[in-house]
């Protein structure tokens, strides 16, 4: 009976021994995890998709800004900074405002002298408890001399003075017809839009006096890309620097999480210049209706909305 007792409690002493080691051993692997993300990820900037802006052609541009089915149901148009002004049937740009990001349409007579299929697609950056200044800079994942060393400085004229907004951070590349830009911005612009403090910048606080959700329009989920070779490389590396997620590979067709939207990505050696060929956007409420604007189709299939580009590529160029 001791006997059975004794070997009963070595078998417990031992067992609790193995336990306590594997324990330690997963710990350890913990903590080691820990520190391989500490040291690849955690510096790395937060990225968020701020806008996208397309130039049509100038039948489309005048059906988006006169249809008023468009204006009262889908979205808040506007003409932007600094007064957010209601679009006239003259503009040259519009806005549409959803609740985290906007949709910029410029028409062919931009005051940009952008050309009809130019496109771009603008982020924005926060570094961990670090305020906006002048010097910041993005934490990439790995350091790059290669990629988002250029910047601008962008300011926006509010009353008698000219107040800084963001400052930019890119990748120069001649000839491109898609832009992609990152940017850090200013909290002290919006204190001087809206006439009230604000610790930190925000998209939603940017667009809360134009967003409507009683309106379907709420943000873009997706963005299909159709790129040259160059531009291809380019923007899956400046989305590999800053830490996003590939979520999946098809040959060499990739679908990248960049911060909260997801970005398909696919080279091409026919198109003459990149190009956004679709984007799919979340609705505020259910919706089953297709609207034509010249080139321009939105199909609405229930919380989404799919924005088509293929005819304005194919019928301008």
């Amino acid at each position: 009976m001791f006997k059975q007792i004794a070997v009963c409690l070595i078998l417990s002493i031992a067992f609790g021994a193995c336990n306590e080691q594997e324990k330690k051993e997963n710990l350890e692997a913990i903590i080691d995890r820990k520190k391989i993300d500490a040291v690849f990820n955690k510096d790395v900037s937060k990225l968020l998709l701020d806008h996208l802006y397309v130039v049509v052609d100038s039948i489309t541009h005048e059906r988006l800004i006169r249809n008023n089915q468009l204006k009262n149901t889908y979205a808040s148009l506007d003409l932007g900074l600094p007064d957010f002004a209601p679009v006239h049937n003259k503009a040259s740009t519009c806005y549409l405002r959803g609740h985290h990001h906007y949709i910029e349409i410029l028409g062919p007579k931009n005051s940009y002298n952008e050309p009809v299929g130019k496109s771009g697609i603008g982020f924005s950056l926060k570094n961990n408890n670090e305020h906006f200044h002048l010097g910041v800079k993005p934490k990439l994942k790995s350091p790059t001399d290669s990629f988002l060393y250029a910047t601008e400085t962008v300011q926006m004229p509010l009353g008698n003075h000219k107040h800084t907004w963001f400052k930019a951070f890119y990748t120069p590349s001649t000839g491109t017809a898609l832009h992609t830009w990152y940017g850090f911005y200013n909290p002290v612009f919006l204190n001087n839009l809206q006439g009230k403090r604000h610790v930190t910048y925000s998209r939603e606080a940017f667009l809360k006096p134009t967003y409507t959700e009683q309106k379907l329009f709420n943000g873009i989920k997706e963005i299909y890309l159709s790129c040259t070779p160059e531009d291809y490389q380019r923007v899956t590396q400046e989305l590999r620097h800053l830490g996003c997620k590939l979520l999946e590979k098809k040959g060499n067709i990739l679908t990248i999480a960049a911060g909260d939207i997801t970005i398909n990505i696919k080279p091409s050696n026919q198109v003459e210049y990149s190009r956004i060929t679709k984007i799919i956007c979340r609705l505020n409420d259910k919706d089953n209706s297709t609207t034509q604007l010249g080139n321009l189709t939105i199909t609405n299939q229930g919380n989404e909305s799919i924005w088509n580009f293929d005819e304005l590529h194919k019928n301008n160029f």
